[in-house]
């Protein structure tokens, strides 16, 4: 039976369960799911419940529900790795250190293109958040006494999260959005040296002095550069 917390509906439970096992490798590809009648006993639940739950997996494109052959578990290559429940199943089920180094190299790609279009397009008040955002950044890494990780992880957060929505390319930004929510669940792997992190921030800031100037070329390559510093810096 699962637990039903008031502040999750219980169908998102079942979508979790199954996904996980999914990615888990505890249900393979190509396997048929147990009947309705056999997963509603399993997790205690209606099958109003179960079919909403279904209904949220196929669009993850983790199943494809078939009439009267039942459910099936779909290839891997039809997986939506990027939607932010599977990438952080996938990041629980597998080596969240390999987890980290292919993410990182998405982010490098969607993250540096983000900073450029940003260097073009950004309006004033966008730069001005940017600004605000790097300050607070900076602010977190000044006070070695007072150092807080998760403190410096919200601001680093927010300043990146500032530049994808500078970008004004919707489709780029929701996809570094989502690398991001990645990100920030698999940091329990990630360095957490106050060294390291200030060794990062000249980066930052030339991102914002290039996206200020609209120097676009200056904003990818400082993003570019950062990228390269985080994957120096995670365990190999």
């Amino acid at each position: 039976m699962l637990n039903k917390p008031v502040h999750r509906k219980l169908y998102e439970y079942v979508v979790e369960e199954i996904g996980f096992r999914i990615m888990n490798g505890d249900i393979q590809p190509g396997q048929t799911l147990p009947n309705e009648d056999a997963l509603c006993g399993q997790f205690g639940v209606s099958r109003g419940v179960l079919r909403e739950a279904t209904k949220v997996l196929s669009q993850k494109g983790l199943i494809r529900v078939r009439p009267k052959t039942g459910t099936l578990v779909q290839k891997r290559r039809d997986w939506n790795l990027f939607d932010a429940d599977v990438l952080i199943w996938k990041l629980k089920a597998g080596d969240r250190l390999a987890f980290l180094q292919n993410v990182t190299e998405v982010r490098r790609i969607i993250e540096s293109e983000a900073a450029r279009y940003a260097a073009e397009r950004a309006q004033r008040d966008e730069i001005e958040t940017i600004r605000r955002r790097y300050e607070k950044l900076n602010e977190t890494l000044a006070d070695e006494v007072n150092y807080d990780y998760e403190t410096y992880l919200e601001a680093d957060m927010a300043f990146h999260s500032a530049i994808l929505d500078a970008c004004h390319n919707e489709l780029l930004a929701q996809i570094g959005h989502t690398m991001r929510q990645a990100v920030q669940t698999a940091r329990e792997a990630d360095i957490r040296d106050l060294r390291v992190l200030r060794n990062s921030l000249p980066f930052h800031l030339e991102m914002l002095h290039a996206i200020e100037h609209q120097d676009a070329n200056g904003a990818y390559a400082a993003a570019r550069a950062m990228f390269d510093q985080v994957w120096r810096s995670i365990p190999k």
